[in-house]
């Protein structure tokens, strides 16, 4: 049994993988205006300002499941106020 993985996406990261899904859901929304979909570099810098918030906040979930792993009597800290869409 091979334990290496079936499909790999050398040079993608997480955060690459991220703003390709926040894209593509951005361009199949219906009220995507042409003048957004004509300005190429805007969509994408908000497609990534979009997957870096993922990802602070996926590292923020898990240290905050670690940290309950290792010491579960201490509370949580307050979670910042999510970003606006």
């Amino acid at each position: 049994m091979s334990t290496t993985p079936m499909f790999t996406a050398e040079g993608m990261t997480l955060r690459d993988w991220f703003a390709g899904q926040v894209l593509a859901a951005r361009l199949a929304h219906p009220y995507t205006t042409q003048a957004e979909l004509q300005n190429g570099a805007k969509l994408a810098a908000w497609a990534y300002g979009v997957a870096k918030a993922m990802m602070v906040e996926r590292e923020r979930i898990y240290a905050e499941e670690e940290r309950a792993m290792w010491d579960p009597a201490v509370p949580p800290p307050a979670a910042d106020k999510p970003p606006e869409p």
